[in-house]
């Protein structure tokens, strides 16, 4: 148990040091190429903090724990946002704009709905999991036309102009060595959560949902918080809905690919869940653009309601 403990802390430490890399190399790209952080976020350092989840659900599901595989998906996705936008909330006012509203936004309800039709049967095929990497490849060649569109129209991403001394070659050195630390990190902080967990008697499918989602959402967490200090809130929303579109068409999709997934003791109840948490964030920027600290307190409130139910 100690080991674990001590494997808890060296995950944050690596975790809270390689999102300030990743996010100052990621913010430097932005300004050097032109292309907002939303863009960013949603591509680089969505996919880069995501990875986790893709390493952790492979590994569950090969060695036969589809509950981990799923419900570290499922888990993350509300994770990201009853926990890592609530956080950035608490700290700084998250703003979406309108192009996010009618564009990303609605894609990510739409990525977090597909769970509820590919798990009709209680499991996710080879063929379902193909289908989930066209969706993917889809999504990654359509961000790649908007920050072309972008850079054919040379803006300039003001909010990064904190960096514009970081060339081209130390900022993806920032990156790449950013996303070893997330991932070493990550690993560390589950190896010591996956033992305490079971350690306690917890089931396969709370294990997911909890220790393991949160454990995976830390990178997102770590980064989004080093992004909302610096004010940086389209990198925020935009890694946000990055990581929950990459974890349902990318984590799920590769798992699924590789060897078929069953339900594993994630209910409707949870993707429920997942779905209402995507619903009410839509909704709340419906209702006002800029979200705050009472809109940060709910969420999280909300969040740790749904882990206490779980747990009890």
């Amino acid at each position: 148990m100690l080991l674990a403990v001590l494997m808890l802390l060296l995950g944050v430490a690596l975790l809270t040091y390689g999102a300030d890399r990743l996010v100052a190399g990621s913010s430097a790209i932005a300004l050097r190429t032109g292309i907002s952080p939303l863009l960013i976020g949603l591509t680089v350092v969505a996919f880069a903090t995501s990875s986790p989840e893709l390493v952790v659900s492979v590994m569950a599901a090969l060695q036969g724990q589809s509950g981990i595989a799923v419900g570290n998906v499922v888990g993350s996705n509300i994770a990201n946002l009853g926990l890592v936008l609530a956080a950035a909330a608490l700290l700084y006012p998250v703003r979406c704009e309108q192009e996010t509203f009618k564009r990303e936004l609605p894609l990510m309800v739409g990525a977090v709905a597909l769970p509820f039709l590919l798990l009709y049967n209680g499991m996710i095929s080879r063929i379902e999991g193909m289908v989930l990497l066209l969706l993917l490849v889809g999504f990654v060649a359509w961000q790649v036309h908007l920050a072309r569109r972008q850079m054919a129209g040379h803006q300039v991403a003001e909010e990064v102009g904190a960096y514009a001394g970081i060339d081209m070659g130390r900022a993806a050195l920032f990156v790449v060595f950013g996303t070893g630390c997330l991932y070493v990190g990550s690993e560390a902080f589950l190896s010591g959560a996956i033992t305490i967990g079971r350690a306690l008697g917890v089931s396969e499918a709370v294990i997911g949902l909890t220790l393991v989602s949160v454990g995976t959402s830390l990178p997102e967490l770590a980064t989004t918080v080093a992004a909302a200090f610096k004010r940086e809130t389209g990198m925020v929303l935009g890694n946000i809905i990055g990581s929950n579109v990459f974890n349902v068409l990318a984590v799920l999709g590769i798992t699924a690919t590789i060897i078929p997934l069953g339900a594993g003791g994630i209910t409707y109840v949870d993707l429920s869940v997942m779905l209402l948490f995507s619903l009410v964030v839509w909704m709340a920027f419906a209702w006002r653009r800029d979200l705050g600290r009472v809109f940060g307190v709910l969420l999280l409130g909300a969040y740790l309601a749904y882990l206490a139910w779980l747990l009890v």
